[in-house]
């Protein structure tokens, strides 16, 4: 029987992260002391996440090539994220 959340790995740019399986990404990128997610297309300017309920879209990010918000999308294992404006 588990007694919680199941711990899981993923990538970060070439970081690789833990976190809890279904926990915001957000969450367990701030838990491992990343909050830069990207920089404003107008001054480059650090982003991140601000409001943590998707309606600022400051945390814009792509998993596996979709874009999401870090504060709304799921931790996975084995799943690849990079800043919006990477590819």
């Amino acid at each position: 029987m588990s007694n919680g959340p199941s711990p899981v790995t993923f990538l970060y740019l070439t970081q690789t992260i833990e976190g809890f399986e279904g926990e915001p990404v957000a969450a367990a990128l701030r838990r491992a002391g990343i909050l830069e997610l990207g920089q404003s297309g107008i001054d480059n300017s650090s982003r991140g996440a601000f409001c943590f309920m998707g309606s600022c879209q400051e945390c814009r990010i792509r998993i596996n090539g979709t874009v999401a918000y870090a504060c709304k999308a799921p931790v996975f294992s084995n799943t690849t994220i990079t800043p919006y404006a990477q590819s």
